[in-house]
């Protein structure tokens, strides 16, 4: 029964993955590195049970990134 669980939940989140927005962000005088340090600082922030549950994650790292003063484009 586990087994099946977790396959389902695999399925679903690699089928989900294709239909979010690649969201561009850009701050002024940072460099790649320092948004890597950013961005995986906001997903750990950001990876909790409710959010993943409730579809949460993307927009709490996002947030999480505007707030350390990265601006965040549209989608394309």
């Amino acid at each position: 029964m586990f087994k099946l669980v977790a396959a389902l939940f695999v399925v679903l989140t690699v089928s989900g993955c294709a239909g979010i927005p690649d969201y561009k962000f850009s701050k002024a005088g940072a460099s790649e590195a320092d948004f890597h340090r950013d961005k995986t600082q906001c997903d750990d922030e950001a990876f909790s049970a409710g959010n993943v549950v409730r579809l949460k994650y993307i927009e709490a790292r996002n947030a999480c990134l505007v707030k350390k003063g990265w601006s965040q484009a549209a989608p394309k």
